[in-house]
């Protein structure tokens, strides 16, 4: 073959391609015809609207044409993501006319045909909610043009997809939906009629009318309800009620009367009451309610639950750290009424709930077992066991935070001294112990607690161990230089507490056969003094290192007369 028959060739190849590729884009371009859910309708002012499920993100243009005449009436273009197309009909459309809308997207792949007709034939339009919960619509036929009506119900003002749809006849003026194909929602409902023009099956969709309509089932009456009680509350459950958009519960003191609400709106069903007074009995009642849209509808209240609310344990206080007999870091609180144990819980700061950490009938609990160099939240909640039930206070006490090697080094004198404790009475009973603080205790508590002297020495009585301590030096820099056993005030007679000085003293007192020497007087008459003693010098009331006197500090012999020589006129006594 020449170069002459090799170019006519090619020429024709390429024309060839140029005619396939012509053909292609053609057929790429041609609108394919969408079938979609749609609503239209002429409204009463006289404007086409079509509603439908979006079909392009590009954005569409729409043409009108006379059915009759093909005559292009209207052509627009319409902005992407609409779903909603309202046409102004105006003066350009004639009355009881067919016309086809045919709506393409920008990109011409799909497009959407609506007939429609121009006849205004509805009148009054009405839909209610009957007694047994069916809903029936109604309206008047101004002008029987119409072949019939469509009664349709969206759940969205835009919606296209038909939650009801029921087509009656020509002459019907109402339609009746089961309340068993309904739920409780806001709906729009469409009442359109229709038409069939030129004998053919082609529908032509004609007058509309729009209503919104809240549909409300009165929910059920409650049933199941139960109620457990708590400390200072009541845990509420019930069964769920169909319908229902939430409960409200009631309490009352009484079975029949008084009731308020406790709770207006409860989601679920359970609920925690809680601000309830322990010892007091407690009815509660609940009532399902069901909402849509702007409409409420109560149910009947479920019938009365009794909830007698335990008395139990208060809130733990006095919660502090300090040293346990080993020096290991301890959590102490006071013993709380109606306590039969305790819980202590604790977390880490990336916790995000609190755990056990032990279970106590004590009021102290040593931290050695808690990591050194780790922060921790701790807290201690009181226990109370009535029977086989176990209830936790409503409160825990308030929350140590402490990392213990740190806390123990910052804090080491205050800890040695957070081990003192003064002494209790019970009745005629007094709360005191045989145990002895250790030097570094006694000299970490005069320090820590910043108490001072006009003279250069500090008395300390403890009531708790019964000693008194003698210290030499100044504030925050006292040395303990002696230190012995005494018999400080009983249950009925207690020796004064608190921050006092030595005033004067007395050789003794004399009675008719006992007497009491070296008489150190440091609160009026309350005084250190030796023990009873017979006038022959021997010992008439021997006790010692427990209560015993009538407020005195009573001492052994040598001690007495220490303190009577030793200490001068204005030395610090600190009573605890």
């Amino acid at each position: 073959m020449n170069k002459k028959h090799l170019g006519i060739v090619a020429l024709f190849i390429l024309c060839f391609s140029f005619a396939l590729a012509g053909k292609s884009a053609q057929a790429a371009t041609t609108p394919q015809e969408t079938s979609i859910s749609k609503i239209a309708y002429v409204d009463a002012s006289g404007r086409l609207v079509l509603k439908f499920a979006d079909f392009s993100d590009a954005g569409y243009t729409y043409t009108v044409t006379n059915e009759k005449t093909g005559a292009k009436t209207d052509t627009a273009q319409l902005a992407s993501k609409k779903g909603v197309l309202t046409v102004s009909l105006g003066q350009l459309y004639s009355a009881k006319t067919g016309y086809k809308l045919v709506l393409t997207s920008k990109d011409n792949t799909k497009k959407l045909t609506v007939h429609y007709y121009t006849g205004k034939a509805l009148g009054s339009y009405s839909i209610k909610q009957k007694s047994n919960d069916s809903v029936k619509a109604s309206w008047t036929v101004s002008d029987k043009i119409y072949t019939g009506y469509s009664l349709e119900l969206y759940l969205g003002g835009n919606s296209t997809v038909a939650q009801r749809r029921i087509s009656v006849g020509k002459t019907a003026a109402s339609a009746s939906i089961a309340s068993s194909s309904l739920k409780n929602a806001r709906y729009y409902t469409y009442l359109i009629g229709q038409t069939t023009l030129n004998n053919n099956k082609t529908v032509y969709y004609g007058q509309g009318m729009l209503k919104t309509f809240d549909y409300v089932k009165k929910p059920a009456k409650v049933k199941g309800v139960k109620a457990v009680p708590n400390a200072n509350a009541a845990k509420l459950s019930w069964n769920a009620v169909s319908n229902a958009s939430y409960y409200t519960v009631y309490k009352s003191t009484k079975s029949s009367s008084g009731y308020k609400v406790a709770k207006s709106k409860c989601t679920s069903t359970s609920l925690k009451i809680k601000g309830l007074t322990g010892g007091k009995k407690y009815y509660f009642k609940v009532v399902a309610v069901s909402q849509a849209g702007g409409k409420t509808v109560i149910g009947t209240q479920s019938n009365a639950v009794l909830a007698k609310i335990p008395v139990v344990a208060g809130q733990v206080r006095n919660v502090q750290l300090s040293f346990d007999s080993k020096k290991n870091l301890a959590l102490t609180w006071s013993r709380t009424a109606k306590a039969t144990s305790y819980h202590i819980l604790y977390k880490k700061a990336a916790d995000s709930k609190y755990k056990i950490l032990i279970k106590t009938k004590k009021s102290n609990y040593s931290l050695a077992k808690l990591k050194a160099d780790t922060k921790y939240n701790i807290k201690v909640q009181a226990v109370t066991r009535i029977g086989n039930k176990v209830y936790l206070s409503s409160k825990t006490s308030k929350v140590i935070t402490v990392t213990p090697r740190q806390y123990r080094d910052k804090n080491y004198n205050k800890l040695l001294a957070s081990q003192v404790r003064s002494i209790g009475y019970v009745g005629n009973k007094c709360i005191y112990t045989t145990k002895k603080y250790s030097t570094e205790v006694k000299t970490a508590f005069v320090n820590y607690k910043g108490y001072s002297s006009k003279t250069k020495y500090l008395i300390w009585i403890s009531h708790y161990t019964q000693q008194v301590s003698i210290f030499q030096g100044s504030k925050g820099k006292w040395k303990m230089i002696r230190t012995f056993i005494c018999a400080t005030g009983t249950a009925k007679n207690h020796s004064p507490r608190g921050v006092f000085k030595i005033t004067y003293k007395e050789k003794g007192w004399f009675y008719t056969s006992t007497k009491e020497l070296y008489v150190t007087h440091y609160k009026g008459r309350n005084s250190f003094h030796t023990r009873p003693l017979w006038n022959n010098g021997s010992v008439q009331n021997p006790t010692i290192g427990k209560p015993a006197s009538h407020g005195c500090v009573r001492c052994y012999n040598q001690d007495a007369k220490y303190i009577y020589d030793k200490m001068p006129i204005g030395t610090t006594v600190v009573s605890y």
